[in-house]
C-alpha cells in the first residue's frame, strides 16, 4: 500500500485502496496467474476496476517481481474475509505483505518517491550527460564522481535524477543505507536540536548520526543554506565524514556553484571536488516524449495533437508541463469530455497572458533585461549586448505576436531581410546553445508576468 499511496491521490487511496485485502494467488495452471483482492466497498471496486487496475498490478510487480492479472472481489461489510477453500492465506500473499511492510519502512527512512526512477525519466540532449553520470554512480557508489553536483533551473528533473540514483543503489545494493533530504529540512532539524529543552548534546549527536551513518546522502536544494553559517558548518563536517569513509554524496541546486558567493570557500571547494553536471530545459521533441511517458504512467493518454500543443506551449520546465497535463486529464475525467486543442486552450487559458502583447512591449522588456535603451534596439549599433537584445526581441516578437516579418520590420525600423536574418539566427542557435534557451525562456516569463 505504501507504493500505491505515492502513485494515486489521497481522495482515491484513502476511501478505496485502503479497503483492499489480499485474498489469494491463482497459479497459471488454474486461472492465468491471477492475484485476487477483496473489499467491502462496492462503489470503490467499480472505481478501481475502471481506472486503477494497472497501478495495483504495477505495485505488486514492484514488490514481488511477478506480473499478475488483478481481480477485485466484494465481501460483505463486517464479515471476516477468509479464503473459500483454505484457512490460511497463500504463502506468496504472506511474503508480499512482509515485503510491502519492509518497503514502507525502507522508503520512510530514505525519503524517496517511488515514481522517481531511471525507468520513468526521459533522456534528452538537455540531460544526457547528467543521466549517464547518475547511472554510473548508482552502479558503483562512492567510487567515482564523488560528490556529484547537479544544477539546473526549477522543475526540469534534478530531483528525479537524484532520487533515481537512490532507487538504483537500493536495487543493486539493498544493504546500503540511502538518505534523501532537502537542505531546508537539515537546517530545521539543526535549529530544533540546538533549541531543544532536552539534553542539547544528545540531540546534536542524534542529528549528526542521522546523516553520518549512511552510505549514500542525497541533499536537494543545497542553495537554500547559502550564507547560513551554522548549517553550512554542519554540512561541511557531514561531507568530510562521509567522503573520507568512501560514501557517496550527491547535491542538487537551482544555481551553479560559481554563483554561491556567500558560501565559505572550504565548503564551496567540496562542492567542486567531484563532477558538476547541468540539466537544461528539454527541447520540443523531449517534451513530447515526456508527456507520452507521463500519460502512460498515469493511465490517461491525450490526443497526439494536444500533446504537441502542450509541448510547444509549456516550454519553461517539466513541472509546469506535467501540471498542464494533469489539469486536462482531470477535466476530462470529471466532465466526461474529450480534449482537443481548442478545448485545451480554453481550459488552460494559456494564451491569456500573451495574446495582448505587442512588439513594442517585447522591445521594452528586452531593453530593460539587457540594460540597453529602446533606441539602441531600434538603432544600428552592433555591439555584442545590443545585437543580442535586438535579436532576442525580434525572435520573441515573431514567436509571441501574430505579426508577419514585414510588419515586424516596421516595428523595429529595419528591413525585412534583417528581421528574417535575426529570427533565423536565434532559432538556429537555440538548438545547441542551452544557455541561450534559458535566457529566452527567462525573458518570455517576464513578458507574461508583466502582461
Amino acid at each position: 500500500m505504501g507504493i500505491l499511496e505515492t502513485k494515486v491521490s489521497p481522495t482515491t487511496f484513502n476511501p478505496w485502496m485502503l479497503s483492499l485485502s489480499p485474498l489469494d494467488i491463482l497459479g497459471e495452471d488454474v486461472e492465468g496467474n491471477k492475484f485476487r483482492l477483496t473489499s467491502d466497498q462496492a462503489f470503490g471496486i467499480q472505481v478501481l476496476q475502471k481506472r486503477y487496475l494497472s497501478d495495483i498490478s504495477d505495485a505488486i510487480f514492484e514488490v514481488t517481481g511477478k506480473r499478475y492479472a488483478i481481480e477485485l472481489l466484494q465481501v460483505q461489510p463486517n464479515v471476516k474475509k477468509t479464503k473459500p477453500t483454505k484457512e490460511k492465506p497463500d504463502g506468496n500473499v504472506v511474503q508480499m505483505r512482509k515485503q510491502i511492510e519492509q518497503m514502507k519502512q525502507m522508503h520512510s527512512f530514505c525519503g524517496l518517491n517511488l515514481n522517481y526512477t531511471f525507468e520513468n525519466f526521459v533522456v534528452g540532449e538537455n540531460s544526457k550527460f547528467a543521466y549517464n553520470a547518475a547511472v554510473q554512480i548508482s552502479e558503483a557508489p562512492g567510487q567515482k564522481y564523488n560528490p556529484l553536483f547537479i544544477n539546473g533551473s526549477i522543475g526540469i528533473g534534478k530531483t528525479h535524477i537524484m532520487q533515481a540514483i537512490g532507487h538504483n543503489i537500493l536495487k543493486h545494493f539493498p544493504e546500503m543505507k540511502v538518505k534523501y533530504v532537502k537542505a531546508e529540512n537539515i537546517m530545521n532539524q539543526l535549529v530544533e536540536s540546538l533549541s531543544s529543552v532536552k539534553d542539547t548534546t544528545y540531540m546534536m549527536k542524534k542529528f549528526r548520526d542521522t546523516y553520518r551513518n549512511v552510505d549514500v546522502l542525497l541533499i536537494d536544494d543545497i542553495q537554500f543554506v547559502e550564507g547560513k553559517k551554522r548549517t553550512e558548518e554542519e554540512i561541511f563536517n557531514i561531507f568530510d565524514t562521509l567522503f573520507h569513509a568512501g560514501k557517496q554524496i550527491v547535491f542538487a541546486s537551482d544555481r551553479p556553484i560559481q554563483e554561491f558567493t556567500k558560501t565559505s570557500d572550504r565548503l564551496k571547494s567540496r562542492y567542486e571536488w567531484g563532477l558538476n553536471v547541468q540539466i537544461t530545459v528539454p527541447d520540443y521533441e523531449t517534451r513530447v516524449e515526456i508527456l507520452k511517458k507521463y500519460g502512460a504512467r498515469t493511465n490517461y493518454l491525450l490526443e497526439e495533437d494536444v500533446i504537441k500543443f502542450l509541448a510547444s506551449t509549456f516550454d519553461n520546465n517539466v513541472r509546469e508541463l506535467e501540471g498542464a497535463y494533469n489539469k486536462l486529464s482531470a477535466y476530462a475525467s470529471i466532465c466526461g469530455e474529450n480534449i482537443d486543442v481548442q478545448k485545451a486552450r480554453e481550459i488552460l487559458k494559456c494564451d491569456m497572458n500573451l495574446k495582448t502583447v505587442t512588439a513594442k512591449d517585447i522591445i521594452a522588456v528586452c531593453a530593460k533585461y539587457f540594460k540597453v535603451s529602446i533606441k539602441d534596439i531600434e538603432g544600428t549599433q552592433r555591439t555584442k549586448n545590443i545585437s543580442l537584445a535586438r535579436q532576442v526581441a525580434i525572435y520573441l516578437s515573431r514567436e509571441i505576436t501574430e505579426n508577419s516579418f514585414p510588419e515586424l520590420a516596421k516595428d523595429f525600423k529595419k528591413n525585412h531581410t534583417t528581421i528574417l536574418y535575426c529570427y533565423e539566427k536565434i532559432a538556429k542557435a537555440m538548438k545547441s546553445d542551452k544557455e541561450l534557451s534559458l535566457l529566452i525562456n527567462d525573458v518570455k516569463n517576464i513578458i507574461a508576468k508583466e502582461k
